[in-house]
């Protein structure tokens, strides 16, 4: 199999699995030769066609995607390690919000938060997490990207996967 098919694949299987409630501690990375990634972006969207709007761009910017559908799930997965950004898209009153941001502020890797919506609280919110940016909705995916990659800045060290899922990563 040549790596035109095996990038092909590669993409089917990270769009299918974008589909599907990915398991929150999996990374749904294409394996699309060499890839570097900027960074892991966890998606704490309940709407899937808005999580799969921001997935897809996020990836094409070279980030690396976690999506989740809960406040719990994003908690379980910051405590496993490895999130550079933790993107929420908040509904009505935030509920929750500022338990999860307090949850997780004792990590020593904790990650900055970007929140994301269009309620009356919100701004009132995000001040009080100290949130590292706040979108007022509706935005469109490319202001959601731009203010992950302001935050994670450039440069910044990158991690380089093989082409063949071998579970070796090479530091570059």
């Amino acid at each position: 199999m040549d790596r035109g098919s095996r990038a092909s694949e590669a993409e089917e299987q990270s769009a299918a699995e974008r589909e599907v409630s990915t398991p929150p501690s999996t990374i749904g990375l294409a394996n699309r030769g060499t890839l570097l990634i900027v960074g892991s972006v966890l998606l704490v969207e309940t709407d899937l066609e808005t999580s799969e709007r921001w997935a897809r761009d996020l990836d094409i910017a070279g980030h690396a995607i976690v999506n989740v559908r809960t406040l719990r799930e994003a908690q379980l997965v910051v405590c496993e390690g490895g999130i550079d950004v933790v993107v929420i898209d908040c509904y009505d009153k935030c509920d929750g919000v500022i338990e999860f941001a307090r949850s997780i502020e004792r990590l020593p890797d904790a990650p900055p938060i970007i929140l994301v919506s269009n309620s009356p609280v919100a701004p009132e919110v995000s001040a009080r997490i100290g949130a590292a940016a706040f979108l007022p909705k509706p935005c469109e995916p490319g202001e959601v990207v731009a203010s992950v990659s302001r935050l994670l800045g450039r440069p910044r060290p990158t991690r380089s996967f093989e082409d063949e899922p071998t579970g070796r990563t090479q530091l570059g």
